[in-house]
């Protein structure tokens, strides 16, 4: 019962702090390429578009 208990208690902490740490790590990723002048920080990465002058 005790392992049930404390196995509980710990899936119950990664469940809470996992999408925790995702969020953090986004705004702390944005934070630095803010610093480095880089405006698009909340873009997802596109793949390179080459244009043809034509």
């Amino acid at each position: 019962m005790r392992i049930i208990i404390a196995l509980s208690i710990i899936g119950g902490g990664i469940l809470v702090g996992v999408p925790i740490l995702i969020m953090y790590s986004r705004r702390r990723r944005a934070d630095k390429l803010r610093r480095r002048g880089i405006k698009s920080y909340n873009r997802s990465p596109r793949p390179a578009t080459t244009q043809t002058g034509q």
